[in-house]
């Protein structure tokens, strides 16, 4: 009887010690820093909306990679670097994204630098200019539109009331109404939406 409780109490603290070994070297594990190769591309998958008008300078952002690999289901973690809003008629919203690091789903983790270089299906035209910043989409076509079918409509309007003296001071009036139209949607805004792929491409540590 004695000797089957020295056994038993015998097995427990080997099992303890095996646990506890394990435990070590998971969180070892866990804590390792490891490193990411430069000129490595990935494509992540955006968990969090970003957008010129709600975000922050500052603001911190997440990834799941999608890539095959051993990289596949890693996160990809990172914040707002800068955001430069166009102005009301003309230029481009752009804002630059940081990535901080990449932790495995074994916990490893390191801190990379990386540029995003490729949207894939951006939402409102978005795209990838110098040294990876986005830009928001061009709107030339549309100011070009909403002045010429102003000035149209303007001078129809003015045809019909005035003659040709008034199809030409309808023409005026039809383009400045135009031209309200297109600065009333004002700034260009960049939408990152939740689930938006991009390639970024590793840069250093």
């Amino acid at each position: 009887m004695r000797y089957g409780i020295l056994r038993l109490a015998t097995l427990s603290v080997l099992f303890a010690a095996v646990a506890s070994a394990i435990f070590c070297s998971q969180a070892l594990a866990s804590d390792e820093i490891f490193s990411v190769p430069a000129d490595l591309a990935l494509r992540i998958r955006l968990d969090d909306t970003l957008t010129s008008v709600d975000s922050q300078v500052g603001d911190p952002f997440s990834a799941t990679v999608v890539d095959k690999g051993e990289y596949r289901s890693a996160r990809v973690y990172g914040h707002i670097a800068s955001i430069d809003m166009s102005g009301k008629l003309k230029g481009h919203t752009s804002m630059m994204l940081r990535f901080d690091r990449i932790v495995m789903l074994d916990g490893r983790r390191a801190p990379i630098h990386a540029e995003v270089i490729q949207l894939y299906h951006a939402p409102s035209g978005e795209k990838v200019e110098v040294e990876g910043a986005i830009e928001s989409g061009g709107r030339g076509r549309t100011a070009i539109a909403h002045s010429a079918i102003g000035a149209g409509a303007g001078a129809l309007l003015g045809g019909i009331f005035g003659g040709g003296k008034g199809a030409g001071i309808g023409s005026i009036v039809g383009g400045a109404g135009g031209l309200g139209t297109t600065a009333f949607h004002g700034r260009q805004k960049i939408t990152l939406t939740s689930g938006l792929e991009m390639l970024i491409r590793i840069t250093g540590r």
